[in-house]
């Protein structure tokens, strides 16, 4: 399989993540060198562990996908703060902090809309079996 088979069979949050991690890794790597080991690493941290938590999301049945989704979005959250952590000690540049926020954003809308899909669904589905 190559890399462009690899990219069309994505999840669309999934991608945006990766694509997040990509672009965190370069900004990340002329963070001086104690905040490359600190703040850096945790924000690569983060990114990851929110890809882990969609990704089990995503494989999990319908009745469980929302714990995993609302742990994700958590780490989407904190992300924002830990790039604005970045932008105001100057690790990076309002270029780059906007940059990571459209990711964050777009990631964000994503989540939110899969985890409110899923709590629709479940009330539809509550109110069903309550009649």
């Amino acid at each position: 399989m190559n890399n462009k088979n690899f990219t069309s069979i994505e999840i669309p949050l999934i991608k945006k993540l990766y694509d997040l991690y990509k672009y965190a890794h370069k900004s990340i790597s002329v963070f001086p060198k104690h905040e490359r080991y600190s703040l850096g690493e945790k924000i690569e941290t983060n990114i990851l562990e929110a890809i882990e938590l969609s990704l089990f999301g995503n494989a999990q049945p319908k009745n469980f996908k929302d714990a995993y989704l609302l742990k994700a979005n958590a780490k989407v959250e904190v992300l924002k703060i830990l790039f604005r952590m970045s932008l105001d000690n100057d690790f990076i540049n309002e270029t780059q902090y906007l940059k990571a926020e459209e990711y964050l954003q777009e990631a964000g809308k994503m989540l939110g809309g899969w985890i409110k899909y899923l709590q629709s669904d479940f009330v539809k589905y509550t109110n069903k079996k309550a009649c």
